[in-house]
């Protein structure tokens, strides 16, 4: 999957990708302030010029890396909310659908860290923007962290009878959110715990049963059966 898209010329569109695979690996590596436009037109093989000409300064380079890679991944995880947002209307009470629900929610986050060639570069620049507030955290907030956690908040409301209102609701929302994507950090250990040298379909697989199954029994879901991939309907994500 190409991570930049593709102006109409393509010696342009090619430097421009460049640019940005270039400066997504070394902002991730040194963090914004250790990286200077100098140090990315070298790395890259182009001229410092080219980085004002594409993005007209380094904060925007910055800002276009975290623009396109969410606006690649809009589609799935506008689809993924939705599939969600559908079982919990349907669900009431019922636990097997509330725990369906935990699964798809388990499935989009794993499935982006397990699959996306930039997953964890991309996560690293992610999760120091949502630690130490800059330019981009507002556009992160909305865009991804936001509607994650509403709807995360939504599921724990459910499995407990509260309101989504409730702060005990929101804030379990957000430790169960934190385990999840602590996956972009711990890759590295988890691998060499697990023996494993990249990520598989079934690997990734095992880490969406297991984690489901970690956050079902924290909410009380731990008696309720996720249905089989297929069994709920389309809302279930496959």
């Amino acid at each position: 999957m190409p991570l930049a898209r593709r102006p109409a010329d393509l010696r342009t569109a090619e430097t421009r990708q460049r640019i940005i695979e270039t400066s997504l690996r070394l902002f991730a590596e040194h963090g914004f302030k250790g990286v200077s436009v100098r140090d990315i037109s070298a790395a890259a093989g182009v001229n410092v010029a080219s980085v004002s000409y594409h993005f007209g300064s380094k904060l925007g380079l910055y800002r276009t890396i975290f623009e396109v890679v969410l606006d690649e991944d809009q589609g799935s995880f506008a689809e993924q909310m939705g599939n969600v947002g559908r079982l919990l209307g349907r669900a009431g009470g019922e636990r097997a659908l509330l725990a369906a629900a935990v699964e798809g929610l388990v499935a989009g986050i794993v499935g982006r860290i397990a699959s996306y060639e930039h997953s964890h570069s991309f996560g690293v620049l992610l999760a120091r923007e949502l630690a130490l507030p800059g330019d981009l955290f507002e556009l992160i907030y909305r865009r991804r962290a936001e509607p994650l956690l509403t709807m995360m908040t939504r599921v724990v409301a459910a499995a407990w009878g509260a309101a989504a209102e409730d702060p005990s609701a929101r804030l379990c929302a957000n430790l169960l959110y934190g385990q999840v994507g602590n996956l972009v950090f711990s890759r590295p250990v988890l691998w060499r715990q697990m023996g494993w040298d990249g990520f598989s379909p079934e690997r990734a697989d095992l880490l969406i049963r297991t984690i489901t199954d970690l956050v079902c029994r924290s909410l009380g879901l731990a008696s309720a059966k996720v249905p089989e991939r297929g069994q709920t309907g389309p809302e279930v994500i496959q």
